[in-house]
């Protein structure tokens, strides 16, 4: 039992596991309104379902992958297909369609079907350009990226244009039963279980899953052997865009329309990404299906987790995330195979070179969204942050590139961790005193001072060459002073725009603006905002 379990934690599966428990954990850390503890339930469906839709094309990109290919296609043939289907919806049953009458199980099973053939033919043309025209897989399924959801908008336009008889470039679907497959929870999660599983049944227990590894793993080899390397690639291509038809028409279930010109944008990527981050190597013949599952799940683990984290603008950062994980999974996936051949993987001057990369994307990852993440559980700004954590990925990687034994790495990696812990908690305990040095030195150079009465902290600037730009240097730091007073700007060229540098400092209690050349009405707007302030005049 033993040997099996270690055995079982050597799979990346497991690292898998281990990655998405952490990465929950730490989104109910730090999540301000603890949404995976207060609302469990809730959560759980949201994800799921998000993990459901990215799991059905992940499997399609797996298998592809897997046979020592790549669909780029994902995105776009999802649009297609949602396309086709609410087309086939609207010219079958246009009165239902119009008159937001039910639809019958008939009409939906035709459309859904037709759909389903359409993304046959599209993995069909994909094998035909790749097996007999001789055009690269990227090639080929780059092509379809860009063409097919130029064709979904022209035939949503003319469909509409024909029925409705105004062009539209949607069609929207408000039948309950309709909409009803992808917006219950169950119908989606078991379909994946059910497609996943009969895909494990072809990948891991037949002669067909057997050829498809050999296939991606040395196809000159393979055709060699007598492997018909064809009609391999036809059936993982017919499979990777039957799935993303099928992920299509849960699309457009879920958002009640077909809107070709967003629906599916981005998801290849995301596919891939999941795959990729599930084991699956892009040189093909290596991958699992659980571990593309467990892929999926941890993409959108980690998605959800920043939604939850930075709340406001948090799409923003998704492309930026996925983009990072794939390139860090391909990363660690070529470095397992490379120690296991002894093969350094930062040497020479691109070495060098390629840690200088990776200690900039580290730093501007936590100045972007490190800062956001952490909010409320450090006192370090952006720039502190980037340049604590972009040392300590430029040191690790160092140890990475040495030329030692595996012991003296183990060991200098143990004190990396013990160095990087300590130097971040000592940075952020000493940051607040660093800051109100900062500040009484500011303002004693602009010819001020500062002195401690019975009421608290006095920051006297009267007549001192306190200006808009010091005032904005000056203010952030402040905000370190727990019993600050009065901020004195008598006889001082501040004006209206160097006051709202002042809106955050809710435990400044006096400001003494006399003879400066803020307005009035500056005082009462931040009045507003601080409503225990004391102002004069």
């Amino acid at each position: 039992m033993s040997e099996a379990w270690a055995r079982f934690w050597r799979r990346h599966e497991a690292s898998l596991l281990v990655a998405i428990g952490v990465v929950i954990v730490l989104t109910t850390l730090l999540d301000a309104q603890h949404n995976y503890w207060r609302d469990p339930q809730a959560s759980l469906i949201d994800l799921t379902r998000q993990t459901t839709q990215l799991g059905l094309i992940s499997l399609g990109a797996a298998i592809v992958i897997i046979s020592g290919g790549i669909d780029l296609s994902t995105g776009s043939v999802i649009a297609f297909s949602g396309t086709v289907c609410a087309s086939l919806l609207l010219l079958l049953s246009p009165e239902a369609m119009l008159g937001n009458q039910q639809l019958d199980v008939t009409t939906m099973g035709l459309a859904i079907s037709g759909t389903l053939v359409v993304g046959l033919m599209i993995g069909s043309l994909h094998a035909w350009l790749i097996t007999v025209v001789g055009l690269p897989p990227f090639v080929a399924t780059l092509g379809t990226l860009v063409g097919l959801r130029s064709l979904s908008m022209a035939i949503i336009e003319n469909v509409t244009l024909s029925v409705i008889g105004g062009a539209s470039s949607q069609i929207n679907i408000n039948d309950r039963g309709f909409r009803y497959l992808a917006q219950s929870i169950w119908i989606p999660a078991v379909l994946l279980a059910v497609l996943a599983l009969a895909t494990w049944l072809l990948l891991a227990k037949t002669v067909t899953g057997r050829h498809l590894y050999a296939l991606g793993g040395n196809e000159q080899a393979a055709r060699l052997s007598g492997i018909q390397t064809d009609r391999l690639k036809w059936l993982a291509y017919c499979l990777s865009s039957v799935l993303a038809s099928l992920a299509g028409v849960l699309a457009i279930c879920d958002q009640s329309a077909a809107v070709p010109q967003t629906l599916g944008r981005g998801a290849e990527l995301n596919a891939i990404a999941a795959a990729v981050v599930g084991g699956c190597s892009l040189q093909g013949g290596i991958g699992t299906v659980p571990g593309t599952l467990l892929g999926a799940l941890f993409l959108r683990v980690v998605i959800d987790g920043v939604a939850k984290i930075i709340k406001t603008g948090a799409h923003i950062y998704e492309g930026f995330i996925v983009g990072v994980l794939v390139v860090f999974a391909v990363t660690f996936t070529r470095g397992v195979d490379a120690s296991r051949r002894k093969q350094p993987l930062f040497t020479g001057g691109l070495g060098l070179v390629t840690i200088l990369n990776l200690t900039f994307l580290s730093g501007t990852m936590m100045a972007l969204i490190g800062t956001k993440l952490v909010a409320g559980h450090t006192q370090l700004d952006a720039t502190w942050l980037a340049s604590l954590i972009g040392l300590s990925t430029c040191s690790l990687l160092l140890i990475v590139r040495w030329d030692g034994s595996q012991i003296a790495k183990r060991r200098l990696g143990a004190a990396w961790v013990i160095v990087t812990i300590a130097s971040i908690i000592g940075c952020d305990f000493a940051y607040p005193g660093w800051q109100r040095r900062a500040a009484v030195s500011t303002a004693t150079s602009l010819g001020g001072k500062v002195f401690e009465n019975e009421q608290g902290i006095v920051f006297d600037l009267t007549g001192s060459r306190c200006n808009d730009g010091s005032m904005r240097h000056l203010s952030p730091r402040l905000k370190y002073f727990a019993h600050l007073h009065e901020l004195r700007l008598q006889q001082t060229a501040v004006t209206d725009d160097g006051l709202k540098s002042l809106e955050k400092l809710t435990h400044l209690k006096r400001l003494d603006t006399t003879g400066s050349k803020i307005t009035p009405g500056a005082l009462t707007r931040l009045k507003r905002t601080l409503s225990t302030l004391e102002t004069v005049p």
